[in-house]
């Protein structure tokens, strides 16, 4: 393995524990704070995908996931956790609408990996195969609610069913998020000419 190439996988893993500490603190730093990190973060993330692998995310897609941010962000600015948001609690409102707005991305990624090692599935698929990925993803950061839980500042889990309902409204909106890719990212089928035998 190349210099080069050891220094890439050392930055990716570093870039990996970041995300990781700032998803364990977010909801304890400041407003201002998350706002900037979500900019930068994403911004290099989307540059390096860009300029190393040229995989040109859709800025779209990209904006989609620093609004999910904010939805959180936002919530904890005003104290939202805890309370009511229509005909649901705060919490269970974030965990749906962050998924809805992180799933197109993801479908999106998983399409175009495939499509660059040769396999052209159907956006159904592919929507299923990165819905399941999601909720990999959501079920992991239940576990740095745990560990903040535990380890840093206790009452980030408000109830005994906390983690069971995030993962139900994450379900929720990972569904609605993929039917949204499925919607966004359908590519036109090509008209077949019939010919009479």
């Amino acid at each position: 393995m190349s210099l080069l190439r050891k220094f890439e996988v050392s930055l990716a893993l570093l870039s990996l524990v970041a995300g990781v500490v700032f998803l364990l603190l977010m909801c304890h730093l400041s407003f201002a704070f998350n706002t900037v990190f979500g900019i930068v973060y994403l911004t290099l993330f989307y540059v390096y995908l860009r300029g190393r692998h040229r995989i040109n995310i859709p800025v779209s897609l990209i904006v989609l996931v620093f609004v999910a941010l904010q939805v959180d962000a936002l919530g904890n600015l005003f104290g939202m956790y805890g309370t009511r948001f229509g005909p649901l609690q705060y919490d269970e409102f974030s965990h749906m609408m962050v998924q809805v707005m992180v799933s197109p991305v993801i479908v999106w990624l998983v399409q175009n990996v495939f499509k660059r090692l040769g396999h052209h599935l159907s956006i159904p698929l592919t929507a299923f195969i990165a819905a399941c990925i999601v909720f990999s993803l959501s079920a992991f950061y239940e576990i740095i609610e745990l560990w903040d839980e535990k380890y840093l500042h206790p009452g980030r889990i408000w109830s005994p069913l906390d983690t069971a309902t995030d993962l139900q409204f994450d379900l929720c909106g990972i569904v609605f998020g993929t039917l949204l890719a499925c919607v966004l990212l359908k590519q036109p089928v090509p008209r077949q000419v019939l010919t009479r035998a």
